[in-house]
């Protein structure tokens, strides 16, 4: 039985280990308490109700968690979603969880040569070499299996060097078109979300550190870039500077988290590598998920916007 969300057809019964995305406490319009749950996979999310045992049920599972679900596959509004009759979370070891957990397409490691061969090529300056250096000797493990987000983008195993490796790819394109310093730029582009590894305290969960409540990724990466940078003897100070920037200015505006604006062209082509990869894969997951025959996928509260699915004729 092919219990992959994507293949998942109505009628059809399930079992199946998932991801449990979202878990809400609600109520029906007679006032009976129910669970509405998003699970994921590698290949797509759907909603899913529990109607059944709602109190007993509630507090044995959570959000990030991995559960094992038996249910029918029922239609509502179009949609495909899981009437469940059975659920629970995981014992240690029952499952690869690997296999289950969204994650990037390309392996970890193959996306990590790629992003060492851009290095090797595009970098000479050794003071950007010797902090480049440090940096990923320090945070290489985390860096190949941790999320790009929470939730907005990149929200998945391996999705922050899948996103740092793109934003690189986008930043040396920019570089050449337009004639900017692109060691710096290369060099913004892979240390722009280096503080996202200690705002984020698990590649599954996804949750929050306290220093991801009370900094945030852009104050902990400038506090990354200057700790590594100060182990450096002579490393220089207008270099530190202009990468600090790159860092606390990538969001673009003010509305949207930034520190500073742009205020150098490098500093402009890393906003929009960040800001076209990041909304291309919002874009991409939005469009993945959609079902049912509708040309249009329902709004999307991180573009503010419904998407054009295709015609369905």
């Amino acid at each position: 039985m092919n219990n992959q969300i994507k293949d998942l057809e109505k009628n059809s019964s399930i079992k199946a280990y998932y991801l449990i995305k979202t878990k809400k406490l609600r109520l029906t319009k007679t006032n009976k308490d129910f669970l509405d749950i998003v699970f994921e996979d590698k290949t797509g999310e759907i909603g899913g109700k529990v109607w059944d045992n709602v109190e007993k049920l509630k507090d044995t599972f959570e959000e990030g968690d991995i559960v094992y679900v038996e249910g029918i596959v029922e239609s509502f509004n179009d949609k495909n979603q899981i009437k469940v009759q059975k659920i629970r979370k995981i014992y240690e070891d029952e499952v690869d969880v690997s296999k289950i957990l969204p994650s990037a397409e390309e392996s970890s490691e193959e996306m990590w040569n790629k992003f060492k061969n851009i290095i090797k090529k595009n970098i000479k300056n050794p003071f950007l070499l010797k902090l480049l250096e440090k940096v990923l000797n320090k945070y290489e493990n985390k860096f190949k299996t941790w999320p790009g987000a929470r939730k907005v983008h990149h929200n998945y195993i391996g999705g922050l060097l899948e996103h740092t490796l793109a934003v690189v790819d986008i930043c040396d394109f920019l570089s050449t078109k337009y004639k900017l310093d692109k060691e710096l730029t290369i060099a913004g582009g892979i240390l722009h979300d280096i503080g996202k590894i200690e705002e984020i305290k698990s590649e599954i969960k996804k949750e929050e550190s306290e220093k991801g409540v009370l900094l945030g990724h852009i104050i902990i990466g400038v506090q990354i870039l200057k700790e590594e940078s100060e182990k450096i003897i002579g490393f220089p100070e207008s270099l530190l500077t202009k990468l600090t920037h790159l860092i606390i200015s990538h969001h673009g505006n003010y509305d949207f988290g930034a520190y500073q604006l742009p205020m150098t062209k490098e500093a402009l082509a890393l906003h929009f590598a960040d800001f076209i990869d990041s909304q291309m894969n919002i874009f991409e997951n939005i469009l993945k998920n959609h079902s049912g025959d509708s040309i249009a996928t329902d709004y999307d509260y991180r573009i503010g916007r419904k998407l054009f699915a295709g015609d369905k004729e």
